[in-house]
């Protein structure tokens, strides 16, 4: 059955909204599947202008409008639900901030400096590690000596060959630094 079919079966008009119990019934749905139903007519466009609206009032249930009222307040209801469900998340991304500071602050990353100190410039490094068979790019590299990201340990090693050093002389771990993996 095609999105339309499900559509047409959405009465029009909060009175005559329906109950996921009566759409399992009409389509012969389980109710896992009636809610994935649901959420892809909630994206479905057909060019018509109405909406679907859950109902959480009075029993609640499905059913369309293009009323502007109901679908301002429809509106508002979405956004206070978003509001609500994306509060946490600020919080969440304050605390795994200072997580990963921590764990940028416990790592020592020398790459850049090792680099310059062989005389080298990014793009003769990425053309050795290129022919040592590594997958690598100007920008990639910019970001292991940025410490955005950091290289796979053998490509570390292979690094370390080519600026003639150890592989913990260019990243290494700071021991005094509490470390959190997330």
């Amino acid at each position: 059955m095609t999105n339309e079919y499900y559509w047409n079966c959405i009465p029009v008009g909060k009175e005559s909204a329906v109950t996921y119990s009566a759409l399992c019934a009409m389509w012969g749905k389980d109710r896992r599947t009636v809610r994935e139903i649901l959420h892809n007519l909630s994206l479905y466009d057909n060019g018509d202008n109405y909406i679907l609206i859950r109902s959480s009032k009075d029993g609640g249930g499905f059913y369309k409008t293009d009323d502007q009222a109901e679908l301002i307040a429809f509106k508002k209801e979405c956004l206070n639900k978003g509001r609500s469900n994306f509060a946490p998340v600020k919080k969440i991304n304050r605390v795994l901030n200072a997580q990963f500071e921590d764990l940028q602050e416990a790592l020592f990353n020398n790459l850049r400096a090792a680099r310059i100190q062989s005389g080298l410039k990014q793009d003769e490094v990425v053309e050795r590690l290129r022919a040592l068979n590594e997958p690598i790019d100007a920008p990639m590299l910019s970001r292991f000596e940025s410490g955005q990201c950091l290289p796979m340990p053998s490509m570390l090693r292979k690094m370390a060959q080519i600026y003639r050093m150890q592989p913990e002389d260019l990243i290494a771990v700071n021991d005094t630094a509490s470390l959190y993996v997330i």
